[in-house]
């Protein structure tokens, strides 16, 4: 059999080609909760004892605004782009959570676990984080006007190796946020805003402050 020249091989059009090659790396379209609203306070009605446990659900773009989710257990939910403002979500547990362009504005999270959790984007304006954990990462978090009296930000002195576990939020803004009394020690807050902050006695001890826009109330 005579081969076909390579200069007369039919070729897949380079627009063609650039666009199957951009397509494998593009990330697939959120995928909708597995649970409605309906279900969710149908579970919250239901319980008798103990939080509600939404452990390792997928609960992407599910509407929780303004429920009692106090003490739930979210460890290793998938709640990308869920809408939680306003929610009591008092003493929640948020651990290996992803979170990214969730929205807790105005909710209450006192005393909630954020360890491990993917952070990115998510929307904490005017939330209650006093003696909040939070050793999460991502990138853009807005604690605008978020009251984190007493929360802790701060490297974990009982799981430390070569890297400080800590709480990773470039370019995050604390614009007129409570930080009084938080410790914010080894901190990766770079390019972040805190125009405004209140950090009486807060503690920033090796936190890593390159390129941030500090002017502080105290």
């Amino acid at each position: 059999m005579k081969e076909t020249p390579p200069s007369s091989r039919r070729r897949t059009p380079l627009a063609l080609r650039s666009f199957v090659t951009l397509c494998c790396f593009l990330p697939l379209a959120a995928a909708a909760s597995e649970l409605t609203r309906a279900e969710i306070e149908q579970r919250l009605a239901q319980r008798k004892d103990g939080p509600a446990d939404f452990a390792d659900r997928d609960l992407s773009g599910a509407d929780l605004h303004g429920l009692d989710l106090s003490g739930a257990d979210f460890f290793s939910a998938r709640l990308t782009n869920a809408d939680l403002a306003g929610a009591d979500l008092t003493g929640a547990n948020f651990t290996r959570s992803e979170l990214q362009n969730a929205n807790f504005r105005g909710a209450d999270l006192h005393g909630a676990t954020l360890y491990a959790a993917l952070l990115d984007n998510a929307d904490f304006t005017g939330a209650n984080l006093t003696r909040a954990r939070i050793i999460g990462g991502g990138r853009g978090v807005k604690f605008t006007r978020a009251k984190l009296t007493d929360a802790d930000l701060g490297a974990d002195p009982a799981n430390q190796g070569m890297v400080p576990v800590r709480a990773e939020l470039p370019e995050a803004n604390f614009d007129g946020a409570d930080l009084t009394r938080a410790n914010m020690t080894h901190a990766v807050l770079t390019s972040a805003s805190f125009t405004g902050a209140i950090v009486t006695d807060a503690r920033f001890d090796y936190a890593v402050l390159d390129g941030a826009n500090i002017t502080l109330m105290r």
